[in-house]
């Protein structure tokens, strides 16, 4: 069993977050077996600095005629050799105990628990019903998925599209399970995309899932 982590940074603003990302993924108790990042021509000062913390391939895209660039994502999980997959944007920490009881976790996708400034919201069970109901996503963004349940339901370039992900797991029939902690820290910046976004239209996207 092996878990890799993909991450994407495009544009100069997202630069920024690159060292403390790094830094998160150097102090992981788990060390997960592959870390890839697809950016857009991150200058090499940062991508130098951040490598004294981790082992990085670094993956060059442009970002092309999309809305979230975070679909490229698909491209560097399709050169992912792990059983085990981790989307972490590169302005989410994973905390140090996140891979603890991954890999021997049976089900197909566990859902992560998260920290919003001082607020704690640990991870509850899940189950495919629940997230097809589309009511709201109950997933943490940065929850590990078997990469055979990445294989016919990558991401889309929607504006929640890891919620939209999660629904196509539950559709094909990926098992759910939880770790019960909090494993992440969401950052909440102005340019986040989930900032800019028309929650209506975001919605309806889900809906016509």
């Amino acid at each position: 069993m092996s878990i890799g982590i993909v991450s994407s940074v495009f544009g100069p603003k997202y630069y920024g977050f690159v060292l403390g990302w790094s830094e998160a993924l150097a102090g992981l108790e788990t060390k997960p077996h592959m870390i890839t990042v697809i950016h857009d021509g991150i200058p090499d000062q940062i991508r130098s600095a951040a490598e004294e913390y981790v082992n990085v391939s670094w993956v060059y895209k442009n970002r092309g005629d999309v809305f979230h660039p975070q679909v490229h994502v698909n491209d560097v999980i399709g050169i992912t050799d792990t059983e085990w997959i981790i989307k972490a944007d590169i302005d989410d920490r994973l905390l140090p105990h996140a891979l603890n009881g991954i890999e021997s976790n049976p089900a197909d996708i566990v859902n992560f628990g998260y920290r919003i400034g001082d607020n704690q919201f640990p991870s509850r069970p899940v189950t495919a019903e629940r997230i097809l109901e589309k009511e709201n996503n109950p997933m943490g963004s940065c929850s590990p998925f078997r990469k055979t349940v990445w294989e016919n339901n990558r991401f889309q370039d929607l504006f929640f599209d890891d919620w939209a992900f999660w629904i196509g797991a539950a559709r094909a029939g990926a098992t759910f399970d939880h770790t019960g902690r909090v494993d992440y820290v969401y950052s909440v910046h102005p340019e986040q995309i989930s900032h800019k976004i028309n929650s209506s239209i975001a919605h309806e996207q889900i809906r016509s899932l």
